[in-house]
């Protein structure tokens, strides 16, 4: 079968199963390097060749800057061909299933993830004034939503759409704009720091900024990290967290409860699965 049939074959194949755009998007593009190998080397479509390309692959140069790849890249090449061996099988062009181990989870540098437990006591750490109750919605936005430190301090005021569970980020890392899902809980945290806590803090009424420091300005990276750190004294957590602990930590939470790496990245904000590939290494911290 020529190689643009394949790529167009596996394309529409993920689509149909109702992948991410990301994914039905770069899945193809990446197994094209393999496709070509294979013309180039005149070897069968089988384990033993994806081996071997594996093992240039592993070895090659990156191709946009200098030095190797690095094993995330290697591990979602990997992915790749696993999902194109499974389309293969599906669809009855070959005979075996096919499976490629990833390489070892020892090798993939670790994020630090706070368990469900630590979560909580995070969240039990937050007094019931309004610094407290700014603190739960700190919480919510950075934990209950997965957001980055900048997304999370650039929220306005419409971005919050309560009556739809929804958060807005109007421009997140890579420039886009993504709507997240919010759980009842983090709802009723923001509805209550929105009408019980930022009106009193407020100075100004063209501040649209959600958090607001003591002084009325949009409250700093830095006030928010003092929260957190004084949260994590309460809590008697020993290991140092910032704000992206709590990212990780939703991340790997949601892959734990079954949601699928698609979804996750969709809800982080990733372009690529790339991203999201480490969360597979936390899975098993409760």
């Amino acid at each position: 079968m020529k190689k643009s049939l394949q790529i167009q074959g596996f394309k529409e194949w993920l689509a149909t199963l109702g992948y991410a755009s990301s994914t039905v998007y770069s899945f193809p593009l990446q197994l094209e390097e393999y496709l070509d190998w294979l013309e180039n080397e005149k070897r069968a479509n089988n384990k033993e060749s994806a081996l071997l390309f594996m093992d240039y692959f592993k070895n090659r140069k990156h191709k946009r800057k200098a030095g190797g790849l690095s094993i995330a890249h290697i591990n979602k090449q990997i992915d790749v061909l696993n999902k194109y061996f499974e389309y293969l099988y599906d669809n009855e062009k070959i005979k075996e299933k096919i499976r490629i181990d990833r390489l070892l989870d020892k090798e993939i540098p670790q994020r630090k993830v706070l368990t469900k437990a630590q979560i909580q006591s995070l969240y039990a750490a937050t007094e019931n004034d309004i610094f407290g109750i700014r603190d739960r919605a700190m919480l919510s936005v950075y934990y209950g939503c997965g957001l980055r430190r900048k997304e999370g301090l650039d929220l306005e005021l419409s971005d919050i759409i309560l009556e739809q569970q929804l958060l807005r980020v109007r421009r997140g890392k890579n420039g886009y704009e993504r709507y997240v899902p919010m759980s009842k809980n983090c709802c009723k945290d923001l509805e209550n720091y929105l009408v019980n806590v930022r009106p009193y803090l407020l100075k100004t009424k063209s501040n649209e900024s959600v958090f607001i420091s003591e002084r009325g300005t949009k409250l700093s990276d830095g006030a928010m990290i003092h929260r957190l750190k004084k949260l994590q004294i309460k809590a008697e957590l020993n290991e140092e967290i910032g704000l992206h602990t709590l990212r990780h930590s939703i991340a790997t939470h949601l892959l734990q409860s079954g949601m699928s790496l698609e979804h996750i990245a969709l809800f982080l904000g990733h372009r690529s699965l790339d991203s999201t590939q480490i969360y597979t290494h936390l899975k098993s911290i409760k």
